[in-house]
C-alpha cells in the first residue's frame, strides 16, 4: 500500500488516511478483492469473511457425516458434527502426550539375536536396536524368509516331479518288483530291451566260456613266461640290430597284451626275412617270366596311311613249360572315336618269331592316336602268370610333297597330289623370317591334283611354306618348305618390259613430236640394254574431255582398236579417255614405232589421230599408269624375272580421275609406289610436269617422288635422248 500523494491533499483526502492507500497486489477472487482497492475496502472485505467463518463455521457446528474417525477410537456413537469431532481429536492428542503412546525417543532398546546382528556402514557391529527399528528389521527378515520359502517350495516341487519320474523308471513298484531293463550290444538279445538279470546271466556265461578258452590267470602267466626270446636277440631281417631296438618291444612283458605285442614284433621280423629269402634266393614259378612287346606301322604306299600294326614279342621271355592261358594273350587297339579291334595271340610262340603278328586297323581312325593294350596270361598248369601292358601309337597323316612353280618377285604357285581324298583339308600359309603369316589359303574338297597361286609377296625375300593337313579329326603340321622370290630389281640384261604412258592433251604437241623423232634410237637403246632382242613395249595415251567423245573419235586407227583397249572413265568432273595403242609384244620395236608415229596427226587422211584436249590443267596420266600395272594389266601383264619399266611423259601435274591434284590423287601416287616396290617396277617421269608442285599437299613434287621412291628417275626434258639416258641410268 502506498499513499496516493506524497504531500498535500487530493480530492479532499488526507494523505495519511486509509482511504488514500491502495492495494497493489493481485486480484483475490474468493473475497472479491481487486488490485487498486483502497485499504479501507481491503480491511472491510477481510473482516466480512472472518465473521462469515465464525458464524458459518464453529458456531454453526457444521455436519461432518462421512468422516472416517476409526483411528480415534471414539467411544459410543461416532460424532458427525464439527465440535464433537474436534473434541475427540483433542482428547486423542492429550492422551498421546501423557504417555499412552511413547515418542520414538522413549521407545525401549531391543537386543538382536546372533543371527540378526550385523555391521553398520562404518563397519561397527550392531547388536541392539530401538523397538521400532527392531520391528522393521524383523519384518524385512520375515519377508526375505518368505521369499526363500517360496523358492524352496518351487525347488521341492521340481524334485518331487523328478523323483516320481525316477521311481517310475527304476523302481516301478506296483504291487510286485518290476525288473529294470537295458539294451545289450554284444550278448543275449542284442539291440533289444532286456531284463538286467537276463543280461547278467548271459555275461556270466560268456565270461566262463572266455575264461575256459583263455585260461585262468595262472595259465596266462605261465604262457607269458614261456617266451625265450628277449630284447637282446638279434633281428632276423637285420643282423646288426636287436629286438629291443624295435618300437613297441616290451623288455619285461607281464601281461598277455604285452606278450602278444612282442610275438607280433617277432612275426613281422620273420615275415620280412622270409620275403627277402623268396626274392633273392629261390625264384617262384612266375619270377623267371618277362612280358614285353614292340610295335611297328605298316604304311599304305598309295595313301600314306597306317593299314596294319605289327606287334613283336621277341623281347618277351617265357619258359618252355608255360603256354598261353585259354583265351589269352589278347591284343586290343582303340582309336580316338572309341572304335576297337582285338585279337588273341600266342605270346609263348611269338617270342621266337621276329616277324611278329600283324593286326589290321582298316576299321579304325588312324589319323589320330591309337591306344594298344596287351593282356598277357601264361600258365604251366600250376602257376598262372598275368600282366597288362599299354602303349600309345601315334596316328599318321602323310604330308604331300609340294611343287613350287612360277616363282616371281610377287608370288608363286604351290601344287601337290592329294592322296587323302576329298575329306582332307589343307591350310597353306606363307610365313616370313619373323614367322608371321603374309598369305594363306584353306583348301577343302580337293581332287587328286591341287594347285594354288599366291600373290602379294616381296621380291628377293626368303619365305617358308607351312602346310597343315587335317583328316578325320587329326592334324599334321608338315615340315616347312623354303623358297625365295625373284629379285624385284631384275637386271635389264635378263630382258625388259617397257610401258610408255604419254600425256595426250593439247599442250603436249611439241613433246610428242620430239619423242617420235627419236623413236628409233629409243627402241635401239632398249634392245641393247635388254641383252639383245628380249624386250616388250607398250604404248598408252591419257586424255580428258567433258564428254566421252575424244577429238579422234572418228579416226579409223582409234575405232578399229578392240574395245578392251579403249577406256572412257567417268571421273569426278570429266571423262578420262585412256587408249592402249600398242600392247606388250615380243621384240615389237617396229610395231611400237609405227603406232607412236600415228600420234598428233602423224598420218594424213581419215585415219588421223588428232591431239587430245585435257580440259583442266592436271591430267589423268597417273590414272593411265595405274591401269598398266597390277591386275588391270591394261596393255598385258608384265613378265616375271625381267626389268619392268613405266615411262611417263607429261608436262602437267597428275590429276587422276579428279581433274585436280588433291589428297585423293596423292594417295593414289603413294599406292603406286607401294605396288611398284612389291612388283619390281621402276617409274621414269620425263617432261616439264616434274617441276610442278602439289601446293599444300606434301611432298610438293609428286612426279619426282614417284620416280625416286621406285628406284627410277625423272628428267624435265622429254625428248628421246633424255628418255634413253634415264633408261640406261636405271639399268646400270
Amino acid at each position: 500500500m502506498i499513499p496516493t500523494n506524497s504531500s498535500g491533499t487530493t480530492n479532499g483526502c488526507d494523505n495519511i488516511s486509509s482511504n488514500c492507500v491502495i492495494w497493489q497486489g493481485p486480484d483475490i477472487a474468493c473475497i472479491n478483492l481487486c488490485s487498486g482497492d483502497t485499504i479501507s475496502e481491503v480491511v472491510f472485505k477481510l473482516a466480512t469473511e472472518v465473521c462469515t467463518l465464525i458464524t458459518d463455521g464453529v458456531i454453526a457446528n457444521p455436519n461432518l457425516t462421512g468422516l472416517d474417525l476409526t483411528c480415534l477410537n471414539v467411544p459410543g456413537v461416532t460424532p458427525t458434527t464439527l465440535v464433537p469431532v474436534l473434541q475427540a481429536m483433542v482428547v486423542q492428542i492429550c492422551a498421546n502426550s501423557t504417555g499412552s503412546i511413547a515418542p520414538n525417543s522413549a521407545l525401549p532398546m531391543m537386543t538382536l539375536p546372533a543371527c540378526l546382528q550385523y555391521n553398520d556402514a562404518s563397519g561397527n557391529p550392531v547388536t541392539e536396536l530401538r523397538l521400532d527399528l527392531f520391528a522393521t528389521l524383523i519384518a524385512n527378515q520375515v519377508c526375505a524368509n518368505l521369499t526363500s520359502i517360496n523358492v524352496i517350495n518351487v525347488t521341492l516341487t521340481a524334485y518331487n516331479t523328478r523323483l516320481n519320474v525316477l521311481e517310475a523308471c527304476v523302481l516301478p513298484c506296483s504291487g510286485g518288483v518290476v525288473e529294470a531293463q537295458i539294451v545289450p550290444t554284444c550278448v543275449s538279445n542284442i539291440g533289444t530291451l532286456t531284463n538286467v538279470s537276463v543280461v547278467v546271466l548271459a555275461l556270466e556265461s560268456a565270461f566262463c566260456a572266455l575264461r575256459t578258452a583263455v585260461g585262468l590267470p595262472a595259465a596266462i602267466n605261465s604262457a607269458i613266461s614261456q617266451s625265450a626270446i628277449t630284447g637282446s636277440y638279434t633281428q632276423l631281417s637285420n643282423s646288426s640290430a636287436s629286438y629291443s631296438g624295435i618300437v613297441g618291444w616290451n623288455n619285461s612283458a607281464s601281461t598277455l597284451a604285452q606278450s602278444m605285442q612282442n610275438a607280433w614284433v617277432v612275426i613281422d621280423d620273420m615275415y620280412t626275412a622270409i620275403t627277402d629269402i623268396q626274392t633273392n634266393c629261390c625264384p617262384g614259378g612266375c619270377d623267371g617270366i618277362i612280358f614285353s612287346y614292340t610295335t611297328a606301322n605298316t604304311i599304305n604306299s598309295g595313301s600314306g596311311l597306317i593299314t596294319d600294326i605289327v606287334f613283336n614279342f621277341i623281347t618277351s621271355s617265357i619258359p618252355s613249360t608255360f603256354n598261353d592261358s585259354a583265351g589269352f594273350s589278347q591284343i586290343t587297339i582303340t582309336d580316338s572315336n572309341g572304335a576297337i579291334t582285338n585279337q588273341v595271340v600266342s605270346v609263348s610262340s611269338l617270342q621266337n618269331n621276329p616277324t611278329g603278328v600283324s593286326i589290321n586297323v582298316a576299321s579304325l581312325n588312324v589319323s589320330q592316336q591309337l591306344n594298344a593294350t596287351v593282356q598277357f596270361s601264361v600258365t604251366d598248369g600250376k602257376d598262372t602268370c598275368t600282366t597288362t601292358q599299354t602303349s600309345v601309337i601315334a596316328g599318321i597323316i602323310p604330308c604331300p610333297p609340294l611343287t613350287l612353280t612360277s616363282i616371281t618377285a610377287t608370288g608363286l604357285t604351290v601344287g601337290f597330289t592329294n592322296i587323302l581324298g576329298t575329306s582332307a583339308t589343307y591350310l597353306i600359309e606363307i610365313v616370313n623370317s619373323s614367322n608371321m603369316v603374309v598369305a594363306t589359303t584353306t583348301l577343302t574338297n580337293q581332287g587328286s591334283t591341287v594347285s594354288y597361286a599366291f600373290t602379294g609377296l616381296v621380291g628377293g625375300t626368303v619365305y617358308n611354306i607351312k602346310n597343315t593337313v587335317s583328316l578325320n579329326g587329326g592334324t599334321e603340321v608338315c615340315a616347312l618348305v623354303p623358297f625365295t622370290t625373284e629379285s624385284a630389281d631384275v637386271a635389264c640384261a635378263n630382258g625388259m618390259d617397257v610401258a610408255f604412258v604419254i600425256d595426250y592433251t593439247a599442250s603436249m604437241s611439241g613433246i610428242i613430236e620430239g619423242v617420235k623423232t627419236g623413236a628409233t634410237n629409243l627402241v635401239n637403246t632398249i634392245i641393247a640394254q635388254s641383252g639383245g632382242n628380249n624386250y616388250r613395249l607398250s604404248l598408252t595415251t591419257a586424255d580428258e574431255y567433258p564428254t566421252n567423245t575424244p577429238n579422234y573419235a572418228s579416226c579409223g586407227d582409234y575405232t578399229n582398236l578392240p574395245a578392251s583397249q579403249r577406256i572412257a572413265n567417268t571421273g569426278a568432273a570429266n571423262f578420262q579417255l585412256i587408249t592402249a595403242w600398242e600392247m606388250f609384244g615380243t621384240n615389237n620395236g617396229t610395231a611400237f614405232t609405227t603406232q607412236l608415229g600415228k600420234l598428233n596427226g602423224g598420218v594424213t587422211g581419215s585415219a588421223c589421230i588428232q591431239l587430245g584436249d585435257g580440259v583442266g590443267i592436271p591430267e589423268p596420266t597417273d590414272y593411265a599408269a595405274q591401269l598398266i600395272t597390277g591386275t588391270s594389266a591394261f596393255t598385258g601383264a608384265f613378265r616375271s624375272n625381267v626389268a619392268k619399266y613405266v615411262i611417263i611423259i607429261t608436262d602437267k601435274l597428275p590429276g587422276g580421275t579428279q581433274d585436280t591434284f588433291n589428297a585423293t590423287v596423292w594417295a593414289g601416287i603413294q599406292q603406286m609406289i607401294v605396288d611398284a616396290n612389291t612388283d619390281g617396277i621402276k617409274y621414269f617421269v620425263c617432261g616439264p610436269g616434274v617441276d610442278f608442285t602439289g601446293g599444300s599437299v606434301t611432298p610438293l613434287y609428286p612426279w619426282r617422288e614417284l620416280a625416286t621412291q621406285t628406284s627410277g628417275g625423272w628428267n624435265v626434258s622429254a625428248n628421246a635422248s633424255a628418255i634413253s639416258d634415264e633408261i640406261i641410268a636405271g639399268c646400270s
